[in-house]
């Protein structure tokens, strides 16, 4: 009996799923580092963000400017943690997931009164401050992701 083309066709797709499977596992992980880094990276932005919002647009001291914005983006990475290690263990993320977007929310909103209260300068700052709010809890799902199948 000759290969039909679509035993072939068969032979290929059950190849191209061993070699998914096998290497699933870096995938996986590279979905948590990557998604962990920008998490970082996000974080790092929204800080400076919020530091120059308080320091240029509230008139804030330096000093103090940086030390909030710090503990705001502590917050922000903080509130991940929960989701990553629930999902790696394999519980539930309902409740971490709500954290993690409520705090995101909470500190784009933060970012956008910093900025509008008082004499209502909106400014190019506000606009990456809260894009790198919310940014953090997405790349926090995507470390999530590879965390659910790397543990």
């Amino acid at each position: 009996m000759s290969n039909t083309p679509s035993d072939s066709g068969k032979q290929a797709l059950a190849h191209l799923n061993t070699v998914l499977h096998t290497e699933a596992g870096d995938d996986e992980e590279f979905l948590v580092t990557v998604g962990g880094v920008a998490a970082v990276l996000c974080a790092f932005i929204y800080m400076g963000s919020m530091t120059y919002t308080f320091a240029h647009q509230r008139s804030w001291d330096g000093m103090v400017a940086l030390v909030v914005s710090v503990i705001f983006a502590l917050v922000a990475l903080l509130s991940a943690v929960p989701l990553v290690m629930a999902r790696g263990t394999g519980r539930s993320p309902v409740m971490p997931r709500a954290l993690m977007w409520g705090t995101g929310l909470v500190l784009a909103v933060l970012q956008l009164t910093a900025a509008v209260l008082g004499d209502a300068r909106f400014s190019m700052s506000t606009v990456i401050g809260i894009t790198t709010a919310l940014a953090v809890p997405c790349f926090g799902e995507l470390a999530g992701r590879g965390a659910r199948s790397v543990a």
